[in-house]
């Protein structure tokens, strides 16, 4: 029989007046005759058998037990999966009655987003499912996971388990769809944001831990508590110098199962520390000179720290440059080489030992001199610190969050289109989340360090007489900024001193003096900040060591950057 005759037997058999003897009662509100399966309009589910509560069947017969049913022949569907009840199969395809009315939407699939993703043990991700067509009278859907030993889902929340691979299964009525999940083993990595360190008796520093992929519950120790002791605090480690020597600070996970990192802290007693109280002040003079005058004081003091000029012998001379270095000219401690982590992203500071140089337009820069760079005078600095490199967008990003560059297809090209405003702002931030004390250089610093510092040659340029060889400028630059340390380094190993980008200094613009002068920081008052070196856009002539330049401090551009000191 086709489907159309099928249709016509059902809908007569459907207007015939059944006899209520007939009815047999399968289970509560649904009945049968033995060709005819009546459902009660208030069954929604019969074992295997799901019902569409939004579907309303309405029949001219319909069994005494019953009100308001709705019933089903044997070879009919009821907008519902192909399934079973009893003995009875439900084919799949619907009867036409007469009196039906059937305003439901038939899902026709669901829709996962992700359709296949990866995490780690103990990881959670959240799995988007979506009943297609959106107006599908049915709408809830139902989660597992073929195994639950590798991961575990509740309403689209999976969980990592164990490592492996499963898929997390979604269905609506009889449609479904994957997503596959693949579990990975966690191997948490603990990076500390630096792995040398040095730290004064009675002084202390902050460490600061980063875990990836995950966050873990961690706990510090030092190998030496005696030198050094460490402790966390807020997420933080804190370390506390104790006596002269070294330890290792070491950062693991409470359940030891991460990958550890360690920073070397070295506990070092400071030249001309004379009395050995953690701190360089006049009392140390005084200590030094009642020793030198009866050659012997009340301890504590220390022979060594007042050495202070190194010659292995305790003189009127370490007196006297105690008291220069308490003054400001000269520096004891001269800072050191060292790398610095901040949010993954790594850079290095270079020691610059301090001295007596030249500064302004001097005779190797030739006729290119302005009178903006005279008259050169005699400058004297104390060591200090500065960056390898200007700062780049990838070190600004983790700082800030977000890269302001116009020329921003590269992280390792200089960040630009920074105001002197904004430089502050970065410094500021890189202080707190560093522990340090990061600046802008001084202009003197800048010059000193561009020409070289002590090692200098007496380039023209940073490095060289060469503008090619240590330059990105408007003849060579391709038009943009450029990756640095890109091209040979100076004296001091410091890249791009010369071109790439303008340097914001820490000084407020003013004319030189022919005075010597230590340590000089500019005017006190004025509009204008400096920025030195150069760059992209500029010929040669702008990259020269002695150069000066300066602008309002709100000025940004794409040829306009920083370099730290410290």
């Amino acid at each position: 029989m086709n489907k159309f005759l099928h249709s016509i037997v059902l809908l007569m058999a459907a207007l015939l007046p059944v006899a209520a003897s007939a009815y047999e009662q399968l289970a509560e509100g649904v009945y049968s005759d033995g060709s005819t399966l009546y459902i009660g309009s208030g069954v929604s589910t019969l074992g295997p058998l799901q019902v569409n509560p939004s579907v309303v069947y309405s029949f001219a017969a319909t069994p005494p037990a019953c009100v308001e049913n709705t019933f089903l022949e044997y070879g009919a569907i009821l907008h519902m999966p192909s399934t079973s009840y009893g003995a009875y199969f439900l084919a799949d395809y619907w009867s036409n009655f007469a009196t039906m009315e059937n305003d439901a939407v038939e899902p026709t699939g669901v829709a996962l987003s992700p359709s296949s993703a990866e995490l780690y043990v103990g990881g959670v991700m959240n799995i988007n499912a979506t009943v297609l067509p959106e107006n599908a009278s049915a709408q809830s859907v139902d989660w597992y996971s073929t195994n639950p030993e590798v991961a575990t889902v509740s309403d689209g929340i999976v969980t990592g388990v164990f490592p492996g691979e499963c898929d997390i299964v979604v269905s609506c009525l009889d449609k479904q769809s994957v997503c596959h999940i693949t579990v990975l083993e966690t191997t948490i990595q603990i990076s500390l944001d630096r792995h040398v360190a040095r730290l004064l008796p009675n002084h202390a520093l902050t460490l600061f831990p980063t875990m990836a992929p995950l966050q873990t519950e961690i706990k510090v120790s030092s190998s030496n508590p005696e030198v050094a002791a460490a402790r966390l605090v807020n997420g933080v480690i804190q370390v506390v110098g104790l006596a002269e020597g070294s330890t290792m600070v070491v950062v693991n996970s409470v359940d030891e199962q991460a990958i550890p990192d360690t920073c070397e802290v070295i506990v070092y007693t400071e030249l001309g520390d004379v009395n050995c109280d953690g701190y360089v002040t006049i009392s140390d003079v005084t200590k030094l000179i009642d020793y030198l005058l009866g050659g012997e004081v009340e301890a504590p003091f220390s022979e060594t720290n007042a050495d202070c000029n190194h010659d292995e012998s305790v003189s009127i001379k370490d007196a006297t440059m105690l008291i220069d270095y308490l003054l400001g000219s000269i520096d004891l401690n001269p800072p050191v080489t060292d790398t610095y982590t901040v949010n993954g992203v790594t850079f290095k500071m270079i020691a610059v030992e301090g001295g007596t140089f030249t500064m302004g337009g001097t005779e190797e820069q030739g006729s290119d001199v302005t009178s903006d760079e005279l008259p050169v005078h005699e400058v004297t600095l104390s060591s200090y610190c500065i960056g390898e490199t200007e700062v780049t967008q990838e070190l600004w990003t983790a700082v800030m969050g977000t890269n302001p560059s116009n020329f921003s297809s590269g992280i390792n090209r200089p960040v630009e289109r920074v105001s002197w405003y904004d430089c502050q702002l970065f410094i500021e931030k890189l202080n707190e989340m560093t522990g340090m004390t990061f600046r802008l250089p001084t202009e003197a610093e800048w010059e000193f360090a561009a020409r070289g510092g002590k090692k200098s040659e007496g380039y023209k340029y940073a490095g060289s007489n060469d503008v090619n060889e240590v330059a990105w400028y408007s003849a060579n630059s391709t038009s943009m900024t450029q990756p640095v340390a890109t091209k040979a380094p100076n004296e001091l190993g410091l890249y791009d001193m010369s071109g790439n980008v303008w340097e914001w200094c820490q000084d407020i613009y003013g004319k030189y003096s022919s005075q010597p002068q230590t340590n000089p920081t500019g005017p006190s008052t004025g509009a204008f900040r400096v920025f030195r070196g150069g760059c992209w856009v500029l010929p040669a002539t702008s990259s020269r060591v002695s150069l000066r330049v300066n602008n309002m401090p709100t000025t940004t551009s794409a040829y306009l950057g920083l370099r730290l000191a410290l």
